[in-house]
């Protein structure tokens, strides 16, 4: 999401996804070939916003291993809508460098390189001094747009990720560069910082994870971001058996929790489905309707000959 401003300062935050791990990349680059299959992901989050119009995001991104390359690489896609007022659209190129640090511990390392976009549609803008004091009508625009209603800059980021059969964990961080994408004065898009940490748990099995069919597990997990004056905690569990999964996550700030995040998934093996609903716990549920988001994973092609590909027991939610 990105305020918009005219006369005071405007701060930036990118577009939030609540089922993290289904889109790995967008969550950090570090994640890119970090699986058994290459994966075609898709993302779609709606969220309806009063007197604002509709903030709609959607997320594409496809990743695969490459042992010749010794890591993995992805392309990311993201387009966000915000009230058909502002349009923000990102493509970026990933590799990631993929290392055995012990015989159980595995460590990668992204770098993400790609091009940002804003445009801003000025005609559906409306001002104070444009309503008629008398009747309220609106009256033709008196604003004058800005010299330009779009800008674009190259855009780099940055990830690590360490794992095992049952830890992973890491940190990126987004706009390295600080691009600038105000349309007034100069205010850069400040960088994005996350970390996260989550197990997986399978629940009366034994052996390898990699030889095995798993039935039931529960996976904890946490997640800090922060964004200029944003800061955003998230705890969640994971929980699946045999086909199904279930999430239920909180997110807030410093201060109080905000919104509670409900998921559901189906994860047939070729391909897998969820559903999440966030229910704002700030006193606006009522008003904003929450917002909805729904995933789709497409698993293309799958591979058991390199192991480093199938430790990751991420969940894909």
């Amino acid at each position: 999401m990105f305020l918009f401003a005219r006369g005071s300062v405007a701060l930036g935050q990118d577009a939030i996804f609540s089922q993290f791990f289904s889109a790995p990349l967008y969550l950090n680059p570090a994640f890119a070939g970090a699986s058994e299959c290459s994966r075609l992901v898709f993302n779609y989050r709606n969220q309806p916003w009063p007197d604002f119009g509709t903030f709609s995001t959607f997320n594409f991104s496809y990743d695969q291993g490459v042992d010749a390359l010794g890591g993995g690489l992805g392309l990311l896609v993201t387009s966000d809508h915000q009230g058909g007022i502002i349009m923000r659209n990102h493509i970026s190129a990933i590799y990631s460098l993929h290392l055995q640090v012990s015989r159980d511990w595995y460590l990668n390392f992204g770098a993400q390189a790609g091009y940002l976009r804003k445009d801003l549609n000025w005609n559906q803008l409306t001002f104070a001094n444009q309503f008629d004091p008398g009747t309220g009508e609106i009256l033709p625009g008196s604003e004058p747009p800005p010299d330009q209603t779009w800008r674009h800059a190259a855009d780099f980021a940055t990830g690590i990720l360490l794992y095992n059969e049952r830890f992973y964990g890491g940190a990126s961080i987004h706009h390295l560069t600080r691009p600038e994408e105000s349309f007034f004065d100069s205010h850069p898009l400040p960088l994005k910082i996350t970390a996260h940490l989550g197990f997986h748990l399978p629940i009366g099995q034994h052996g390898s994870a990699a030889f095995r069919q798993e039935r039931f597990f529960i996976s904890p997990n946490i997640i800090y971001q922060n964004q200029g004056p944003h800061h955003r905690i998230n705890y969640g569990l994971y929980t699946g058996v045999s086909q199904f999964v279930a999430g239920l996550w909180l997110r807030q700030d410093f201060n109080l929790p905000e919104t509670l995040i409900f998921m559901f998934g189906v994860n047939p093996g070729k391909y897998r489905v969820a559903y999440s609903y966030d229910h704002s716990l700030s006193g606006y549920s009522g008003v904003f309707h929450g917002a909805h988001e729904i995933s789709v994973l497409l698993n293309l092609r799958c591979s058991t000959k390199n192991l480093r590909y199938r430790i990751l027991n991420c969940p894909s939610f």
